[in-house]
């Protein structure tokens, strides 16, 4: 079914373009979209061999080490083919949506929730998912220096945390300049290494310990089974994500609102092959 469509005119189109301009700060090489960012063509999510790419044509698609394995099948079809007017966009209420000309919808994830901050995230596995919204987000301020842009080269570092996964002492999760673990002494704190300056720490001590994102969304550092640290934040039992971001904050989305391959409970947090991707079953509709 061909979706429903919004004339706009051009000084509205042109507005937009050079708003997203000002707007767009996402890089190329990134696993991680927020709300408020796009994709544009010729832009794309990397993670190793994973690849989320806008295409020209308006085709949202997935390759594995340069196989398809998924698409939105958004494709639009006209004699203005390629002139960069289509995106990809994560709404506030956390819905993915693919558009061209700002208002005419090709695509969309079809699953919406309450007006919040929201995480796009390609895994490790090659699979998509939105996760929050956000939940709980470290107190330290934004960082608005070199580090906090989103410049276009690959970011081939771990900076999201899964629930049910540990951090462990001498790991650490890492976004550019900004670096995230525990101390000698089990304090975790996030350092950026161009300043040399400690950001945001939780103040703890024990001989040993580690950092577990529960199946919940809260965050705990422990020693052992004791809890020396928490974010106090809980949600309903779920999959959740905790994100180094690009502005030096820590912050956990979820629990996971749409994704794009079914999960298998069984396998707790054992990840299907790429060749079980299938493709949602897709939903016209008009914001």
């Amino acid at each position: 079914m061909a979706p429903f469509l919004t004339p706009i005119s051009t000084t509205q189109f042109f507005f937009f373009l050079a708003l997203m301009t000002f707007l767009l700060n996402l890089a190329t090489g990134d696993y991680v979209l927020y709300n408020g960012e796009v994709l544009m063509p010729g832009q794309n999510l990397t993670n190793g061999p994973h690849h989320l790419s806008m295409q020209p044509n308006c085709d949202l698609v997935l390759h594995h080490s340069g196989k398809l394995v998924w698409t939105t099948n958004s494709t639009f079809n006209s004699s203005s083919n390629g002139n960069g007017s289509c995106y990809a966009a994560l709404k506030q209420n956390g819905e993915l949506v693919v558009r061209r000309d700002v208002h005419y919808i090709l695509w969309t994830s079809a699953k919406k929730a309450k007006k919040g901050k929201y995480a796009l995230v390609l895994d490790s596995t090659g699979r998509l998912g939105i996760y929050g919204s956000r939940r709980w987000v470290s107190n330290n301020p934004k960082e608005h220096g070199p580090g906090a842009t989103r410049p276009g080269s690959t970011i081939d570092t771990e900076y999201v945390l899964h629930s049910g996964k540990r951090l462990l002492m001498g790991k650490t999760l890492k976004y550019r300049e900004y670096e995230l673990g525990l101390s000698k002494y089990c304090n975790l704190v996030i350092n950026s290494t161009r300043s040399g300056k400690t950001l945001w720490q939780t103040n703890t001590k024990a001989a040993t310990c580690f950092l577990e994102l529960e199946n919940n969304g809260e965050l705990m550092v422990k020693h052992g089974s004791q809890r020396i640290w928490s974010s106090n934040r809980k949600g309903d039992k779920g999959r959740y994500i905790a994100v180094l971001r690009f502005d030096g904050r820590f912050a956990v989305y979820g629990p996971i609102l749409w994704f794009n391959a079914k999960f298998d409970d069984s396998t707790k947090n054992d990840y299907p092959p790429i060749d079980m991707i299938k493709e949602e079953i897709i939903t016209w509709e008009m914001d």
